[in-house]
């Protein structure tokens, strides 16, 4: 396991809370086989659940975040895969009721006992898998965890919990990425488009 684990007085630790509007917009990138709205019970993902007991959605409050978890995995590539490009879609997702997320970041990782590491480390994901089954019982009752992306520490992503249905709803989508709104954001980073 990377990083701390959850210190056993954990209950009794009040945690930074970061509220989210009803009616703010959040971004995600998606696998175009699901519907935006897919709460992924799988062990893949970071903050997923260790047993599968519970379904997590990760999205960003800013498109940048959200890009730079999809297509800034592979460290040093400068080319966006293009078979990668075709499984993801892009949706905007409006928030239906005012969000409380543990805010897992700043001051608020040693509020808990936790370090950054947590959150940023490379797979396999028991360390961070154990912080989000730890926080969603934690008696504040949060809808999720706000943490900063691993792959830009400047954007602020969220892995909202399934029990607190609804949470989003849809607000638009984008199935083809290949456009200039995408190749525009992809230069932030640098990325572009494999040669030929």
């Amino acid at each position: 396991m990377t990083g701390p684990r959850p210190p056993a007085d954990l209950a009794g630790r009040v945690p930074n809370i970061l509220s989210i509007d009803a009616g703010a917009i959040l971004h995600r990138f998606f696998a175009a086989e699901h519907d935006p709205i897919h709460f992924d019970r799988s062990s893949l993902g970071r903050l997923n659940a260790p047993d599968g007991s519970y379904g997590v959605l990760y999205a960003a409050d800013d498109v940048q975040g959200a890009f730079a978890e999809i297509f800034l995995r592979s460290p040093g590539r400068r080319q966006i895969d293009p078979g990668l490009l075709s499984r993801r879609a892009y949706a905007r997702l409006e928030v239906v009721r005012r969000l409380t997320l543990v805010h897992f970041d700043g001051p608020g990782l040693a509020i808990l006992g936790a370090t950054a590491e947590v959150v940023h480390s490379a797979p396999p994901y028991d360390g961070p898998q154990g912080w989000s089954k730890a926080l969603r019982s934690h008696p504040a009752r949060p809808d999720g965890v706000a943490y900063s992306s691993r792959h830009d520490p400047q954007e602020l992503c969220h892995a909202l919990f399934d029990d607190t249905l609804p949470v989003v709803r849809e607000h638009d989508r984008q199935t083809v990425l290949d456009g200039a709104w995408f190749w525009e954001l992809a230069d932030d980073y640098s990325m572009g488009r494999p040669p030929g």
